[in-house]
């Protein structure tokens, strides 16, 4: 399992100047939000426990979390403020509650990065 770091794209500098409710607007500094995606080949019978799992690891963690299967595949996104945790830490509980649902961890493709300033449309391609 290997984490694909998701490029930055340039984003505003913080001055001194800049209020809180410039920092919130911008999502810089303590509201700098990562984004954890987990993409994995299962079958779609485990969806409800899988989510089930997860809206219960959300709330116990405060995350912001998406999960939806396209493509034949789960795709399971979980933002945070980048303070609040680390991407290992995220990873280790995702890995968890899918060997917790399906048995084992499946193979997964996982991207990690800047939520709002991260060049997700360009890792998209490069998988």
């Amino acid at each position: 399992m290997s984490i694909i770091a998701v490029p930055e794209q340039a984003k505003p500098a913080i001055k001194s100047h800049h209020k809180a409710r410039h920092l919130k607007k911008f999502a810089l500094g303590p509201f700098a939000e990562t984004c954890v995606e987990f993409r994995f080949a299962q079958d779609i019978e485990q969806f409800d426990a899988l989510d089930d799992a997860l809206t219960a690891l959300q709330f116990e963690q405060g995350w912001d979390l998406f999960i939806a299967y396209f493509n034949n595949q789960f795709h399971v996104a979980v933002t945070y403020y980048t303070e609040q945790s680390s991407v290992d830490a995220v990873v280790e509980a995702v890995s968890a509650v899918l060997t917790q649902i399906f048995g084992q961890a499946p193979e997964l493709t996982i991207l990690a990065g800047d939520a709002n300033y991260g060049d997700w449309e360009g890792s998209y391609h490069q998988e």
